[in-house]
């Protein structure tokens, strides 16, 4: 039965990988899926389990003595118990709600990170297929050039070297075309990784790039603040700090109590309470530890620093980029694409009058109207490349 139900689940998954995704659904699967968000509610669970081991107190000692003397049998009970440091139980606890909130930080952005690493996926298999569908709804361009040269030779119109050089250009552009067409199968491979399909195949719903609009709820001036890695950077600094206090408490006397029941023959039992501290009498190494947790604290400050610093000056290069890639888009949309289909509609129009005689110069209009194609779907990968690791450093 069991065996039943795990292949049901393993078909479902397959099943739904080859319904068209959107990029919402391809995120939402991996969250599901993913060890890495599976992970994320244990280690929840892990935190909580924590909190119950901030209060360590020794085991409970129980003492029974036995002997013999002329006048009878003499007995002791002795009960102790060592409660430890007791200031050092309650700033472990507060060091264990700051560890957690550390950990809260670092898983949140965990998630993120693996939110972009799909998002990333998704948009590149989707520019992948794009590319190479786009290679082969021009392919038919190149191979009719060749069989138009072919003829041409026939008729001796044209030289052999001009019909080689046609088929080399053809060639070319094939490998090209087959090139794209393993890396579409590369790229669906890595969101099937991200999904955990295994022999899944992914079918993007969307099948055309469009720009990637980053925080369209926030306005313009909240849009690029790195919150989330602020987050994780104040709370490990928060963490040190409350670790040297904890050292520090390691510093004080523990506390010992017990209780001794005592019968020597002859005499009455007579009973007692007892209560002691245990202080430490070499206090050099500890004192050596909270100087070390200190100079600690001082390291993570220099490092969050930094880290702010090169987030921010990161965060500037990507706008950088993503403005650059935009003036280009721009430039391609309004200039060499408008180029290319005219080039392309006149190509077809010599074609069909029979007016093509320099092959070369025909495969280079065409070959350069593909490029521009091509090359403009690039750029949109590109800025919407940019445009997601700028979500991911930002709110």
């Amino acid at each position: 039965m069991s065996r039943i139900i795990i292949l049901f689940i393993i078909g479902s998954h397959v099943l739904f990988a080859q319904q068209p995704l959107s990029m919402e659904e391809a995120v939402a699967l991996a969250l599901v899926n993913h060890p890495v968000a599976r992970n994320v509610a244990l280690a929840e669970q892990k935190d909580q389990l924590m909190h119950h081991q901030a209060v360590e107190i020794a085991p409970i000692q129980m003492k029974y003595w036995q002997g013999n003397t002329k006048t009878g049998n003499n007995h002791l009970w002795a009960v102790t118990q060592d409660f430890g440091v007791i200031p050092e139980h309650f700033r472990r606890a507060q060091y264990y709600r700051t560890l957690t909130t550390t950990r809260q930080a670092e898983r949140l952005l965990t998630v993120e990170q693996l939110k972009w690493q799909v998002k990333s996926a998704y948009m590149d298999a989707v520019y992948q297929r794009q590319r190479f569908s786009l290679m082969q709804q021009h392919d038919h361009y190149f191979e009719a050039l060749v069989s138009l040269a072919e003829i041409y030779l026939v008729a001796d119109s044209v030289s052999e070297l001009t019909r080689v050089s046609a088929e080399t250009r053809y060639a070319s552009f094939q490998s090209r075309m087959y090139i794209a067409e393993e890396e579409l199968k590369r790229a669906e491979t890595l969101l099937c990784q991200l999904l955990y399909l295994p022999g899944g195949k992914i079918v993007t719903e969307q099948t055309e790039l469009d720009l990637y609009l980053i925080h369209p709820e926030k306005s313009i001036e909240e849009r690029f603040e790195p919150v989330k890695h602020y987050a994780v950077d104040e709370a490990q600094l928060t963490e040190a700090k409350s670790f040297v206090k904890l050292e520090k408490t390691k510093l004080f006397p523990a506390l010992h109590v017990g209780y001794i029941n005592r019968h020597i023959a002859g005499m009455n039992n007579y009973g007692g309470w007892m209560a002691g501290l245990s202080v430490p009498m070499w206090i050099q190494p500890q004192r050596a530890r909270i100087k070390a947790a200190e100079i600690e604290i001082q390291m993570k400050a220099n490092e969050t620093e930094y880290r702010q610093f090169a987030n921010k000056q990161y965060i500037e290069m990507l706008q950088s980029l993503l403005n650059e890639y935009f003036v280009q888009i721009s430039f391609s949309r309004e200039n060499l694409l408008v180029e290319a289909k005219l080039t392309l509609e006149e190509i077809e129009k010599d074609f069909s009058a029979g007016r093509i005689t320099n092959f070369v110069e025909a495969f280079t209009k065409v070959s350069n109207a593909v490029s521009a194609k091509l090359q403009h779907l690039e750029y949109v990968s590109l800025y919407n490349q940019t445009a997601l690791e700028l979500e991911y450093f930002t709110q």
